[in-house]
């Protein structure tokens, strides 16, 4: 064909064609079930400026053949040349070009199909309609089944389209056939009808029982995202149970927790607004109650303060980059520039009280009153995220309560209350409502599937996800610092109170005992003379039976709890492992699938049958032995993290001991060394000391520590672009009474999307990304760092530093044991 290409006669440029039946199919496609295409045309009512939508079921008749479905709109309406234009166009795309209604409404349709959500409805259709602009009235009908006629193209297809003398009074013709639905009837007389849109669909495809109706109502309740008042209403009625429907409710909701609103304007400043109000706990209580927490440290500033308490609602501005810690360095698509303007409301809702206890009068929370019935009512219907596009709802997030953010998942991994462990609260699906705003304008990244069923899965959406997660995370970060105060103070009240009971029950156990004793002395008076004989005996205090019980059970307590201290040590040991072998699984990942036999035996087996010379010849990368030699060496690594992950376990690193400090940094940089050298990294060891220093601890701890900051080093040096030397510098001296360790790495530091440094201390924080800004660290590293130290009665802080990490540890002396 290339070859006759040159030579031809033009004889005409044809069309193609497309026949009506394949038209038809690719319009159905986009409407996957019958409540879909009722709500695509509720749509379009919206996109004609209508204030109210009417939908009817007339579904009286026996035959549910002859039932049929009325949607009426008082919107703009069409003209005749409007219909011809465009409704008669398919695919048109006037609403891409001119997507804004008169009313400054963006609309909600593109795509220029809708039209056969009709198709999909019933086999019969008309639309009377009467124009705004010109008052003119029109008549517009298809039978769909001519589709179907063989071998007809789609320009074959005719509708026909009647101009109406006279402009009908729909107001008068609805109320007249519907005058046994007096909800109805009401609704006619309030609004305007003289323009819009009366739709017919006749001889129905589904049958529309009640369950289908009722269905159908429940999905329009969260059609259009909550407001006081909305200004775009819609009204069901089944004529069947006149009394049942009537106005679809839509979501609002003051019986909340916590409220959470995020504004994203898509500024240079890449700022989101968050506006957080508190609603959970009783202020008057608080203040009577529970002043005391706000002696708290962490209650000590905004916006835990006590006079913002007061105001219930705070706001601040926090920035992407802050939100998706770490993720602008390793954003080379430019993903978050793609996000676009977008606005967020979160709800928390819970519908029972569960983490509560009593002390006396005092409970540990000073929760507000509430209805449980009602809350999970409206959770089961209102209930998940949700994404409105042009306030619209964009199907399926957060339908049934669906939890595409997979939060379930994240509690899931950190199931603690929110006063159990600062860091650690993470919400659970079931307690949320959430609406996401979104435009097709503003968020041009954030296309429909093709068949309207949510929306394209790419890098952005992705991005969009984590963000949302994260902004959930900041209310997660409010509550959990204030419950964990509340539960802090409840401790220390609690405490006191034990104390107090465990004295009055030891005076009133000794009182008993004395008194016994004296009782017991005076029957035996054959005693007297013993006792007079033995009086120095006597004299010597001796414990009571009473003291010696105690002794007993104290001395269990506290065999138990260093029991499980020492359990807790080897968990956080076996936690520290795990992050420095998942560091490192890409490498263990590469070299595991070339392990196949011995290396050592096989080059003895090839020494007896291949002739050396003849290999001297072959590429290097040919050599059988240059590939054993790289065998062997992989299995040399492996076998040092063996060594490595095994000597953590061992049980004289359970137990305390007198610490050369020294001597255990020098072993620490050995049992690194071959992991360091295939990492090009160095560590320099810097000793201050004047003398040598024994320090009591365990040395599983000291390699929780320092294992868990020479990982998170490893891992920065991998992010820097430029030949700076790899280096580890652990400095340790004395001060005063105390140990004092710095370390320091050239890695890319701490980044700068941290606002307050002191989170990375925080258990799940972490600037470890993905391509798509899911975190890929465990975010436990540094918490388990601190946690160490502070059980030391130490101290952590990090320190200023031109090029890369520092940060330094004290810890206090002991005298040896």
């Amino acid at each position: 064909m290339l070859s006759l290409q040159n030579n031809y006669i033009l004889m005409a440029q044809i069309p193609f064609t497309v026949s009506a039946r394949t038209a038809r199919l690719i319009g159905q496609e986009n409407f996957a079930n019958a409540e879909g295409a009722i709500i695509e045309l509720v749509k379009n009512g919206y996109d004609a400026d209508a204030r109210n939508c009417i939908i009817i079921f007339d579904n009286t008749d026996n035959n549910p053949q002859r039932h049929s479905i009325y949607i009426i709109d008082n919107g703009i309406g069409m003209t005749d040349e409007i219909i011809t234009k465009y409704w008669m166009m398919i695919g048109t795309s006037n609403k891409e070009s001119s997507y804004l209604t008169d009313n400054g409404r963006v609309k909600t349709g593109a795509k220029g199909i809708g039209r056969f959500a009709l198709d999909r409805l019933g086999k019969t259709s008309g639309i009377a309609t009467i124009a705004e602009q010109n008052e003119e009235s029109c008549l517009w009908t298809v039978n769909w089944d001519d589709f179907q006629r063989p071998g007809i193209s789609i320009s074959g297809v005719k509708a026909n389209l009647r101009k109406l003398n006279g402009n009908p009074d729909f107001a008068s013709c609805l109320k007249r056939r519907y005058s046994d639905i007096k909800a109805l009837v009401e609704l006619i007389d309030s609004i305007d009808l003289s323009h819009g849109t009366i739709i017919k669909i006749s001889f129905l495809k589904d049958s529309w029982d009640e369950v289908d109706i009722r269905k159908l109502f429940d999905n329009l309740e969260v059609l259009i995202p909550p407001k006081e008042q909305p200004d775009f209403q819609i009204h069901l009625f089944s004529r069947v149970s006149p009394d049942e429907f009537g106005q679809v409710d839509n979501a609002y909701y003051d019986d909340f927790d916590y409220r959470l609103s995020a504004d994203y304007l898509d500024d240079e400043s890449q700022a989101v607004r968050v506006e957080i109000r508190r609603n959970e706990l009783n202020f008057e209580k608080m203040e009577a109650d529970y002043k005391d927490v706000f002696q708290h440290p962490l209650m000590q500033k905004f916006p835990y303060d006590l006079e913002t308490f007061k105001k219930q609602e705070f706001s601040y501005d926090i920035s992407l980059k802050e939100l998706v810690k770490g993720f602008s360095a390793i954003d080379k698509q430019g993903l978050l520039e793609k996000i676009g303007r977008f606005s967020f409301t979160f709800y928390y809702v819970k519908n029972t009280i569960t983490d509560d206890k009593s002390e006396g009068d005092i409970k540990k929370y000073p929760y507000k009153n509430f209805n449980s019935a009602n809350r999970r009512a409206w959770l089961k219907k209102f209930g998940g995220v949700k994404i409105f596009r042009d306030d619209f709802r964009v199907r399926p997030y957060g339908e049934n309560g669906e939890d595409w953010l997979k939060l379930g998942e994240r509690q899931a991994r950190s199931p603690q209350g929110a006063g159990q462990r600062l860091g650690a609260y993470r919400i659970r699906p079931n307690q949320i409502s959430g609406t996401i705003s979104i435009s097709r304008i503003t968020n041009v990244n954030f296309q429909d599937k093709s068949g309207r069923e949510g929306i394209q899965e790419n890098d952005t959406f992705d991005l969009f996800k984590v963000i949302i997660t994260e902004i959930i995370a900041l209310f997660e970060k409010d509550r959990n610092t204030v419950m964990f105060a509340l539960s802090e103070l409840s401790k220390k009240r609690d405490k006191e109170v034990e104390e107090k009971r465990k004295a009055q029950e030891i005076a009133e156990a000794i009182l008993k005992h004395e008194e016994a004793k004296l009782k017991e002395s005076q029957q035996k008076e054959c005693e007297e003379n013993y006792q007079k004989e033995n009086i120095e005996e006597k004299d010597k205090p001796s414990p009571s039976e009473t003291e010696i019980l105690l002794a007993k059970h104290t001395k269990a307590q506290e065999e138990e709890i260093e029991e499980k201290e020492s359990e807790l040590r080897l968990l956080r040991s076996l936690a520290s492992t795990g992050l420095i072998v998942a560091s490192f699984a890409h490498e263990l990942r590469s070299i595991r699938s070339l392990l196949v036999a011995r290396v050592d035996d096989l080059k003895t087996s090839l020494d007896k049958t291949i002739d050396k010379s003849i290999l001297m010849t072959l590429p290097e990368e040919w050599n059988p032995y240059e590939m054993l030699k790289m065998m062997k060496e992989q299995d040399i690594k492996i076998k040092q993290w063996l060594d490595y992950s095994l000597s953590a376990l061992r049980k004289d690193k359970r137990k305390r001991t007198n610490l050369d400090i020294s001597q255990y940094f020098e072993t620490f940089k050995v049992s690194w060394a071959s992991a360091l050298s295939t990492r090009r990294t160095e560590v320099k060891l810097e000793n201050k000391l004047d003398e040598a220093i024994a320090f009591r601890a365990f040395t599983i701890d000291m390699d929780t520590v320092f294992n868990n900051l020479l990982a998170n080093s490893l891992d920065a040096f991998k992010l820097r672009k430029d030949n700076l030397p790899r280096v580890v510098t652990i400095t340790w001296s004395k001060e005063g009474d105390q140990l004092s360790v710095i370390y320091k790495d050239t890695g890319v530091g701490l980044s700068k999307d941290f606002k307050n440094p002191d989170d990375i201390f925080l258990p799940f924080v972490t600037s470890k990304r993905d391509r798509k800004g899911n975190e890929i660290g465990t975010g436990m590293g540094m918490y388990l760092v601190k946690m160490v130290i502070e059980e030391y009665n130490g101290s952590v802080n990090l320190m200023s530093t031109d090029i890369g990490f520092k940060i330094k540890l004290n810890l206090p002396l002991r005298k040896q044991q």
